[in-house]
């Protein structure tokens, strides 16, 4: 006879689960109901068996997509807009995953919350798909009984950010595939080009300029310590991560990008951006402005920007409020700063804030589209001077040789 694990709710609600040997689960949800318990999950020992055999290796390497939990996350607005209960929810939901990995998270969910926990607490136990703010966010709508607005307030936000790091991505597209050019082109320089110069050179036994003596050495360098060259450059990189894996190294890194030119901009104002949305969105969920401030400073990506979220929390407790601190940061924008001050006074922060997010997102959506743009004439440059040095480098000295055999 097989055997079957069950989950069911006796009669004061409490789960209970077991095991029980029955012909078949009809069996045993006949059993549990003349014991007075509520079947939830029934499953023989066979089937999890098979479900254990299905697994495959390659999922743990498997990430959720941020399209995909966008759409996820917007068709959970729909349906619990419709009046559908989060079971009902979930169980639909299941049917419309493509990915295996985020489905049997779905799935899991779902038993969690039959097991008696709530919708944010099955999803915080999922932190690589459900982040903090996507967990406190549900967490404000199953207190503010406003799930459906809050969800779709959650997608629209992961929306643009999913549509600024794809336009990221395009814009650096070109200077990419440019620098990747200038790579192999210097390669096949140094191993088929130099080399035939460089013998050339060798018999003309005529002086060279400092600019041919800097490729020949390039290219000796290149050919007999590459080794060293290529672990120079694997350790600085190690070096780097390692550095910046640090508190004050992640700091240091985080300052000098919200301090580099063309990209620094981009970082702050993208860091206003999420900020200000989730602040308001949170605040429209009912959040406290504690909590709101904890989980912004988490989310946000730069440390810098992170730290003065959370040294706010000091001054919202000593009731001197946001704009203040926020202008001794010196790093702030004065507009998020004026739109703060206008929305504390007003007693419309929420709004203020969503106008600020608003600006911002145009703000970095342009300078992206610009990007390439700013990009160019620097990799402009950058290809002249390269094409002027190893010009210096080969012909000069060939005009000598071609000189003294004209004498």
């Amino acid at each position: 006879m097989p055997l079957f694990e069950y989950k069911a709710r006796d009669r004061m609600g409490e789960l209970v689960a077991g095991s029980m040997d029955a012909p078949n689960a009809n069996a045993v949800g006949s059993e549990l109901d003349r014991m007075g318990h509520f079947p939830v999950t029934i499953k023989s020992m066979e089937e999890k068996k098979e479900e254990g055999e299905k697994v495959d290796p390659l999922e743990r390497f498997q990430k959720v997509s941020n399209k995909e939990l966008v759409l996820f996350t917007r068709q959970m607005s729909t349906l619990f807009n419709a009046g559908i209960p989060v079971l009902g929810i979930l169980v639909a939901l299941q049917e419309q995953v493509e990915s295996p990995k985020f489905r049997k998270i779905v799935k899991q969910v779902q038993l969690d919350i039959e097991g008696g926990l709530s919708l944010s607490e099955a999803m915080a136990k999922h932190p690589a798909v459900f982040n903090e703010l996507y967990v406190s966010m549900i967490a404000a709508g199953e207190a503010g009984g406003v799930m459906d607005s809050l969800l779709k307030r959650l997608a629209d936000m992961m929306e643009r950010q999913v549509d600024n790091d794809a336009k990221v991505k395009a814009a650096m597209a070109y200077p990419k595939m440019v620098i990747s050019a200038m790579v192999i082109a210097i390669t096949i320089l140094m191993w088929k080009v130099v080399p035939i110069f460089v013998k050339m050179f060798d018999k003309a036994k005529i002086e060279l300029p400092l600019a041919t003596k800097i490729l020949i050495a390039s290219n000796k360098a290149f050919f007999d310590y590459w080794y060293l060259l290529l672990g120079g450059i694997i350790l600085a990189v190690f070096a780097f991560k390692k550095y910046t894996a640090t508190e004050k190294g992640r700091y240091q890194w985080d300052m000098f990008m919200l301090k580099v030119p063309i990209m620094g901009p981009i970082v702050l104002r993208s860091s206003m951006a999420k900020f200000a949305r989730v602040f308001s969105t949170l605040q429209a969920g009912g959040v406290s402005i504690l909590e709101i401030l904890s989980v912004s400073a988490r989310v946000i990506d730069n440390v810098v920007i992170s730290s003065i979220i959370r040294g706010l929390r000091d001054s919202v407790q000593e009731g001197t409020g946001l704009a203040a601190p926020l202008k001794k940061s010196g790093l702030i924008p004065p507009l998020v700063i004026q739109m703060i001050a206008a929305g504390e006074e007003s007693g419309a922060l929420d709004e203020m804030l969503e106008k600020v997010a608003d600006y911002y997102d145009e703000e970095v959506d342009h300078a992206v589209k610009n990007l390439s743009t700013m990009i160019e004439p620097i990799l402009l440059v950058f290809m002249a001077a390269l094409v002027l040095f190893l010009a210096l480098a080969i012909f000069m000295p060939m005009w000598d040789m071609s000189k003294m055999a004209g004498q």
